[in-house]
């Protein structure tokens, strides 16, 4: 009997090392290795890029990119974080390489489960961009579609969805644009842009409308004046 008990303890004890190591084994093959996509990368990108962290923002973009050319957020996200990088200095080599990523990003294909506009990010992105290096051509031509794009009735106006503080909006492609049409000499157009600006906002002042030599030095004040009072709204 005694044996018999010892059999049937060695048996049962065979058993759960047999049960546990099958176990391990399912366990094994269900685990699945875990890779980074573009989009997490991206994503990363622009959490790096909120803190303010530029040069390693930009990094993850051009990871991004390496893992999948077509990931149009990616290339937007370049463009942003080479236009920061390029600083109040506005250095125009790095200027260039934004304005190149931001240009490559609009023929990139539209990801549908992205909720964030990224067309309309890189069309504001290319407006400020330009407007940087003095080409007011190119910011009407971008900054045009940018409302065409954007200007829906019924829908808030657009904003940066990147910006920790939540300041930059369509407010402020709208008096780059008023400048450059003033560049330009197109004072009807600026005085409409102001007009949308001052309507929109508890601007306190209104819209200067006279294109004499005096109003235009005036119109010219304002612009500037309005560009200081979206910077702390």
């Amino acid at each position: 009997e005694s044996d018999v008990n010892e059999m049937t303890r060695r048996f049962k004890k065979v058993s759960v090392y047999l049960c546990i190591a099958i176990s391990v084994l399912s366990v094994e093959s269900c685990r699945k290795k875990y890779f980074a996509t573009a989009e997490d990368m991206a994503e990363y990108g622009w959490d790096l890029y909120t803190s303010k962290d530029y040069i390693n923002s930009n990094k993850w973009f051009n990871d991004s990119i390496e893992n999948d050319t077509d990931w149009k957020d990616a290339y937007n996200g370049l463009g942003w974080s080479y236009a920061q990088l390029a600083g109040a200095t506005a250095q125009h080599v790095l200027l260039d390489s934004g304005i190149s990523n931001f240009i490559n990003g609009l023929t990139k294909p539209k990801d549908e489960w992205n909720a964030t506009d990224v067309q309309a990010e890189i069309l504001a992105g290319l407006t400020f961009a330009y407007h940087a290096k003095g080409n007011d051509s190119k910011v009407l031509q971008y900054g045009s579609v940018f409302l065409d794009s954007t200007a829906k009735p019924l829908t808030p106006g657009w904003i940066f969805s990147h910006d920790s503080d939540s300041l930059l909006n369509y407010l402020d492609v709208r008096i780059i644009l008023a400048s450059s049409y003033f560049a330009k000499g197109k004072f009807d157009s600026t005085i409409i842009q102001v007009k949308v600006i001052v309507d929109s906002t508890k601007y306190p002042n209104p819209a200067i409308t006279d294109t004499s030599l005096l109003g235009r030095k005036k119109m010219a004040e304002q612009i500037k004046d309005i560009q200081e009072y979206l910077r702390t709204k």
